[in-house]
């Protein structure tokens, strides 16, 4: 997985030595990782497929939940959210000490009662790039 990891990151590094925004850079680098991720839950979901069939386990083709939920592992997509929102909790209730990142946290506040329960207010964005902004997606 490193050495991917590493070959992607010297694709990235040869391709875009004459990039001068800083966007374009991480849009590159995002987009690439992100094939990456893929490509890693498709290794998760093939030795799920494989623990399975050693173990017994009788599930629906290509629905792997039985088995996840028999070995007691998450989906790495379903990590990655619990760790976002472990992180989201742990930055509003002061565990984390990041006065930077606190101000960024779109908190709702409504000027009247109001019967919308959402703490949030998520930013509409137009690009991949913003959507994937640590701070809006959690």
């Amino acid at each position: 997985i490193s050495c991917r990891a590493f070959n992607t990151l010297g694709f990235v590094i040869r391709t875009s030595k004459n990039f001068k925004l800083t966007s374009s850079l991480k849009t590159l680098y995002c987009s690439l990782t992100t094939t990456d991720s893929s490509h890693l839950e498709q290794v998760q979901r093939r030795f799920l497929s494989f623990a399975a069939n050693i173990l017994g386990i009788q599930h629906i083709k290509h629905d792997y939940l039985p088995v996840s939920n028999k070995l007691g592992l998450m989906s790495l997509v379903d990590r990655r959210m619990t760790a976002n929102l472990v992180f989201l909790s742990k930055l509003i209730n002061g565990y984390i000490d990041a006065p930077s990142l606190l101000p960024q946290v779109n908190f709702r506040v409504p000027p009247r009662f109001s019967r919308s329960r959402f703490p949030f207010v998520i930013p509409f964005h137009h690009t991949n790039y913003g959507k994937n902004n640590p701070i809006d997606r959690m």
